[in-house]
């Protein structure tokens, strides 16, 4: 199986980025970008999920409110922060206050939840997923990578208990580097390898593959963003031009379905069980 996410979030919304104020985001594209990609999945057929940001939805109500007429909602969170610079009790207001958020427009409460940036720092923000009523978490990964911590042995979906109560893990698939794992399927990395390596690391990944892009993945004038430092400055536009493009020949190449879809194809009393 493969599954397509769709973090969805304004252009500006880069993890780690400390140098905006109020001139630099001033042009909004979160419809027109969104527009362009849900046209792409159309012509092909293909389903997704979409964690929305509730400070997005509250933004743009009727566009989210129209998406889940067609797509399956989930929570990206309230505010596009790293969970590591949220104490636990803050993270958990942001997780509430997405769901009440997105609730409210959609007229259903989200059950799947994905952390910006997979930034799970520890176990102990995992478990604040459970009083938040998270029934599925997209989020955590089997490599270390510079926003979140290892929690995984393998990519993929797995059980997480606590105190008898059990969420289902269904994580990004990461990608294999020169014999290494080091980055995720999707996102920037999309953008940086030429199509067929992201071909062949999904096709290598049949059984079971899960992969992310954002509405300014297919975005190539969207404005950039002054003051990055020069590797972050990469990650967020090499590619830009070619996104839209490949993101058509990936949506033609493979059936991608949703998150909800994928959890109905699983035998999940075969999984492993990770206890916190």
């Amino acid at each position: 199986m493969h599954i397509l996410t769709v973090d969805v979030e304004e252009w500006y919304h880069l993890l780690g980025v400390e140098c905006l104020n109020d001139e630099d985001i001033q042009d909004r594209r979160m419809e027109s970008n969104l527009d362009r990609l849900l046209k792409v999945l159309e012509e092909h057929g293909a389903r997704a999920t979409f964690f929305v940001l509730g400070s997005v939805a509250e933004e743009y109500p009727d566009m989210v409110r129209k998406l889940a007429e067609h797509y399956e909602v989930g929570s990206h969170g309230y505010r596009h922060r790293l969970l590591g610079d949220m104490g636990l009790k803050e993270f958990e207001k942001d997780v509430m206050h997405s769901m009440e958020v997105l609730e409210r427009i959609c007229g259903k409460r989200p059950i799947r939840y994905r952390a910006p940036g997979f930034s799970f720092p520890d176990e102990d923000y995992l478990r604040v997923l459970f009083d938040c009523g998270v029934e599925t978490d997209c989020s955590l990964a089997a490599i270390n990578h510079p926003y979140g911590k290892k929690m995984l042995k393998g990519d993929g979906p797995c059980l997480i208990e606590y105190g008898g109560r059990y969420i289902r893990e269904m994580p990004p698939t990461t990608i294999s580097l020169l014999g290494r794992r080091a980055g995720f399927l999707g996102g920037g990395y999309f953008r940086l390898f030429p199509y067929m390596l992201t071909r062949r690391w999904t096709e290598q990944n049949r059984d079971y593959s899960m992969t992310y892009i954002h509405p300014r993945d297919v975005d190539a004038g969207q404005p950039r963003i002054k003051g990055l430092p020069p590797l972050r400055r990469l990650r967020s536009y090499v590619g830009l031009k070619g996104a839209e493009r490949k993101l058509r020949r990936y949506a033609g190449d493979f059936d991608f379905v949703d998150v909800a879809t994928a959890e109905g194809m699983i035998d999940w009393d075969r999984v492993p069980v990770v206890r916190l």
